[in-house]
C-alpha cells in the first residue's frame, strides 16, 4: 500500500508538472529583432514569417522591428535591447576588437552580395572613382555604408579626405542627389534607383559604383547575436535561423503577399515600387549563381577572410579569422538551406 500511494503522489506530481512541459515545449522563448533601417520590400522575410506563423511553427515569440542601421543595432545587441539584429558583418571584426565584453558573432549570412553603393547622375560627369573628389557625397551617420564606402575610396586610390560629406536623413540621402545638392547618394542602389527614377530620372542617367564590383566582394547584411547569448539560446537561435530561411522561401514563393506584409508596417509605401525594390534585391544580392548552387549561408572561407580583413584593416584594426565573427553551428544541414 505505502508503495501504491507513493506511486499515486509522484503520478499527481508529474500530471501537475505537464501543464508546465508542455507550455516550455510550445515556446522556447522571445526574440526581439530588429532589420537595418526603414522597412522595405526585402524585409519581408521577417515580416512574412511572422504574420505566416513560420517563427511560431519553430517554437520562438518574435518581435520584428524597423532598424537605425547596423551600428545602432550593434549598440542595442550589446546592451541587451536585441536578441538578434540584420547588421553587415564586415563591422565586426573592428567592433569585436574594440569591445571585448560585447563579442558579437553572424549566425547567418542572408545576402550573398552587398547592395552597397555610391549612385550618381551620369550628367554630373562623374565616370570613375577617381571623379569623386572634389564632390558631395549624402551619407547618413551609424549606416554601415559609410566606413565601408571609405574603405572603397582607399583601396581605388580616392582620397576621402578630397570628398566633402554631407551627414542627412536616410530619407533625404536621394533627393540631395536628385536636386543636385550632392553628387553622390551613399547606399543600397536598390534603393537610391528606384528614389530617382520615382522622382522623374531618367534610368539610363543614373550610375552607380557596387562596392562588390570594385575590389570589395563583400558579403552583406546577416543575422548578428552576442556570442553569450547565443551560448545561453542555442536552441532559440537555431529555431530563428530556421524562421528565417523558410521566410526567404515564403517571400520568394509569393513577391504580392510578401510586400502586403511590408504595407501593413508602413502604409505609404506603393506595391509595384517595393515589387521592382524586391526583385532587384532578390536578383543582385540574395540569389546569386552561388546561392542557387549551394544554398543560404554556405560560406567561402578564402572569400569571407579576405573581404572581411580589407574592411577591418582599413578601419583601422587586426584581420579577424572567420571564426572570429562568424558560425554555421545554429544553421541547419546545407541540404536545408536551399530556398530555390
Amino acid at each position: 500500500m505505502a508503495l501504491s500511494r507513493r506511486s499515486v503522489l509522484a503520478g499527481a506530481a508529474a500530471a501537475a508538472f505537464a501543464p508546465r512541459m508542455a507550455r516550455s515545449q510550445a515556446n522556447l522563448g522571445r526574440v526581439r529583432f530588429a532589420v537595418d533601417f526603414v522597412w522595405q520590400s526585402n524585409h519581408s522575410i521577417w515580416t512574412l514569417a511572422q504574420d505566416n506563423g513560420l517563427f511560431t511553427a519553430e517554437k520562438v515569440d518574435v518581435t520584428v522591428d524597423r532598424g537605425y542601421g547596423s551600428a545602432d543595432n550593434l549598440t542595442k545587441l550589446a546592451a541587451g535591447a536585441l536578441d538578434v539584429g540584420l547588421v553587415d558583418p564586415n563591422l565586426l571584426g573592428k567592433f569585436n576588437q574594440e569591445n571585448p565584453n560585447s563579442q558579437m558573432t553572424a549566425v547567418c549570412i542572408v545576402y550573398d552580395a552587398a547592395p552597397s553603393a555610391a549612385v550618381y547622375l551620369k550628367s554630373s560627369g562623374i565616370k570613375t572613382m577617381k571623379d569623386l573628389e572634389g564632390r558631395k557625397v549624402a551619407v547618413t551617420d551609424g549606416s554601415a555604408n559609410v566606413p565601408l564606402f571609405k574603405a572603397l575610396c582607399q583601396i581605388n586610390g580616392v582620397d576621402p579626405n578630397k570628398i566633402e560629406f554631407l551627414s542627412v536623413s536616410p530619407a533625404l540621402r536621394d533627393t540631395m542627389v536628385i536636386q543636385r545638392r550632392a553628387d553622390v547618394a551613399v547606399g543600397f542602389f536598390t534603393t537610391s534607383i528606384i528614389n530617382m527614377a520615382a522622382a522623374g530620372i531618367p534610368k539610363d542617367d543614373i550610375g552607380y559604383f557596387q562596392y562588390s564590383k570594385h575590389g570589395l566582394a563583400l558579403y552583406s547584411l546577416s543575422l548578428v547575436c552576442k556570442k553569450d547569448y547565443c551560448a545561453a539560446n542555442p536552441q532559440i537561435v537555431s529555431a530563428f535561423v530556421r524562421g528565417t530561411i523558410k521566410g526567404a522561401r515564403a517571400m520568394l514563393a509569393d513577391p504580392k503577399a510578401a510586400v502586403a506584409s511590408i504595407i501593413k508596417r508602413d502604409g505609404l509605401l506603393k506595391e509595384n515600387v517595393e515589387l521592382e525594390r524586391n526583385e532587384l534585391m532578390n536578383d543582385g544580392c540574395l540569389l546569386t549563381p552561388w546561392v542557387r548552387q549551394h544554398g543560404i549561408s554556405v560560406v567561402d572561407r578564402e572569400r569571407f577572410e579576405r573581404t572581411t580583413g580589407q574592411v577591418t584593416e582599413l578601419l583601422g584594426a587586426a584581420k579577424p579569422k572567420m571564426g572570429d565573427i562568424y558560425t554555421d553551428k545554429y544553421l541547419p544541414p546545407v541540404a536545408e538551406r536551399k530556398i530555390v
